[in-house]
Parts: structure tokens; C-alpha cells; sequence
């Protein structure tokens, strides 16, 4: 269903204003609180975690004062996109990012327009979750200050499980309704762990909008900060079923399977990129949880053996489907 207020729709165009689509974001996320509630399970801890203290800034330097990581936005990009090698360290920086982000990153070069995102979003029946934020900004850092910067990093995870240990993957580790299931990533209290889950599938649940500051890592919940850095990050989990390593116990959970991520998935993680961004005003700057918790004890892995360059041409096929008649021309002079 497309809603239109009249003074707005012109042109054959459906576009909708601003109260409009606050309104109708504030009513949908009351039915969606309700049939949380009625269908999800509660997902905060049950148990005290103590605060703690991290004794660097990671490998990528972050800096407190300036709430973001050492060098231009590519040069970070390069840093934070780097999961774990063989031997489960930290892979060194990307020598060059593909070039649908280096140009993108940091700045507001070819963001899509609102209104051009809020007609596709809908062609994907997709206005409830994200088109009817579209004209909200994004979270804000050190929970939501008003006086704080918006939200810059775009953190990529893995569900890394359902563990298989010694198993087999199943055969349609794509379709699995076990393994693919979004109402298991359903907290009835709100303490989803990100902002967006994204099944193998492509199909996604919204935890948190992303006007909501979250922390999903350990380094953003360290002590040293304060909370200050609550809502500098969006968080994305992708589903992705793992199993031991040759050679390992069951418990180990260092195998994906082959590819690691779906297409659908990477279609999926770039729009929802592209909704961030414009929200921000800038292209997000994209992080691997692996990079960020690199240097604190039982860090993670995620996202286990992504692709950068399918990220890329998913954002490359996101942003054409949404260019309108005379930017396509342009772009093929």
C-alpha cells in the first residue's frame, strides 16, 4: 500500500511529506512493537557484565576527540574492511578499495535522491521498514546527542550459526527455513542485537531503525568511552551457517560455506547501505566487526570470507536502478 497526501503527489509522482511520513512511521512502529511482543523472545543479557577498559584504540586508531578512525574516509574504509586470515589474525589493510566505494565513501558524491529512493523502496514493498523513515536522519553518536555527529560507520557482521561442528551443511543452505529464519533474530523487548538482519534469501528484519543508536561490538561498549560512541555505528548481521575446520574440534566455527554470502545478501546489504547514507547526508564509511574488536580478548571473526568487490557491484546495480532517465544518460556520455 502507497500512501500520498495530496498536496504533495504531482506530476503522477507519489511522494510523501514529512509528517506524513512520520506519521506513518510512528503508527507502524506501535503495530510492530505489539506484534513483537506477542511473537518474539526477550534477548537482553540475563546477567551482570562488568565494565571494561581497552588499552588501544584498535588497529585502525580511533580517536575519541574527533570520533573516527586515522585518515581520510578511503583510507579507513581500507583498514576497517579486513576479516581474519588461515591462521585466525587480522588480515593487513585492503591495498585499494573497488572503485564503487572509494569514489563513494565519506562524501555526498551521486547520493540518490529521497524520492527517488521512496518509489523504489516501494516497488519492493519495502515502505513500512524503510521508506517511511527515509526524511528522518539517522542516530546520532553518544546516544543521540543532539550536538553529536551522525552516525558514520557502516559495521558488517555474521551470524556466524547455526553451528553445524562436524556436519555437512545442508544441502539448501540458501532456502533452510532452520537456518533462515528471521523470527529466531525477534526480541519481544527491544535488545536485538542489530539494526538489520538479512537472511540468505534477501529477505530482512528491522531490529532497530536506524534512527535508534545501537552498540553491537565490544569496542563500542568499552568503558573508555563512556557511550559516547552509541549511534556513531549502523549494524547489518548477515545469516551465515558455519561448521569446524578440518581437523578441529566440533565447537570450532571457522568454515562458511561456499559462497560465504548470497547474491541476494549483497543486494540486500547495499540498499540498505544506500538507505543509510542518504539518511546521513554521506556514504557511510562500510567496517567489518573483525577490524574493530581486532585487538580486544574474544573478538570476533564476522564477516567471515565477504567479498568486497560483490558488495561493490551490488551498490553499482542498486544506485543505476535508481537513477532516473536523464542521470543514466549523462553516466553514458
Amino acid at each position: 500500500m502507497r500512501v500520498c497526501s495530496k498536496s504533495v503527489c504531482d506530476a503522477g509522482t507519489e511522494r510523501w511529506s514529512y509528517i506524513d511520513l512520520i506519521a506513518a512511521g510512528l503508527v507502524y512502529a506501535m503495530f510492530g512493537v505489539a506484534a513483537q511482543a506477542a511473537a518474539g523472545a526477550e534477548c537482553k543479557p540475563n546477567h551482570f557484565r562488568p565494565p571494561y577498559f581497552i588499552k588501544t584504540m584498535g588497529p585502525c586508531a580511533f580517536d575519541p576527540e574527533t570520533l573516527s578512525f586515522q585518515g581520510e574516509p578511503a583510507q579507513q574504509a581500507k583498514c576497517l574492511m579486513r576479516g581474519m586470515d588461515q591462521s585466525r589474525n587480522l588480515s593487513p589493510p585492503m591495498e585499494s578499495l573497488p572503485p564503487a566505494l572509494a569514489e563513494r565513501v565519506g562524501n555526498d558524491t551521486r547520493l540518490p535522491s529521497r524520492e527517488g529512493l521512496s518509489t523504489f523502496l516501494s516497488k519492493q514493498d519495502l515502505e513500512w521498514d524503510f521508506a517511511a523513515y527515509l526524511w528522518i536522519p539517522v542516530s546520532r553518536a553518544n546516544n543521540d546527542d543532539a550536538n553529536a555527529p551522525l552516525a558514520r560507520y557502516f559495521v558488517i557482521h555474521d551470524t556466524s550459526g547455526p553451528n553445524y561442528g562436524r556436519r555437512s551443511f545442508p544441502g539448501d543452505v540458501d532456502d533452510d527455513t532452520k537456518i533462515n529464519n528471521l523470527a529466531d533474530f525477534k526480541c519481544s523487548d527491544g535488545w536485538g542485537k542489530a539494526h538489520v538482519v538479512i537472511n540468505r534469501s534477501g529477505a530482512m528484519l528491522l531490529s532497530h531503525e536506524l534512527s535508534v543508536p545501537w552498540r553491537e561490538t565490544k569496542f563500542e561498549q568499552a568503558a573508555n568511552f563512556a557511550g559516547a560512541l552509541k549511534g556513531l555505528f549502523l549494524h547489518v548481521e548477515l545469516i551465515q551457517p558455519r561448521r569446524a575446520a578440518a581437523g578441529h574440534s566440533r565447537r570450532n566455527d571457522a568454515q562458511s560455506p561456499s559462497p560465504a554470502f548470497t547474491s541476494a545478501q549483497y543486494d540486500r546489504l547495499a540498499l540498505v547501505y544506500v538507505i543509510g547514507s542518504v539518511r546521513a547526508g554521506h556514504w557511510l564509511i562500510p567496517a567489518f566487526h573483525a577490524a574493530l574488536d581486532a585487538d580486544i580478548r574474544n573478538g570476533h571473526d564476522d564477516p567471515l570470507n565477504f567479498n568486497a568487490d560483490s558488495l561493490a557491484n551490488s551498490l553499482e546495480g542498486v544506485v543505476k536502478k535508481l537513477q532516473g532517465p536523464e542521470e543514466m544518460q549523462a553516466a553514458d556520455r
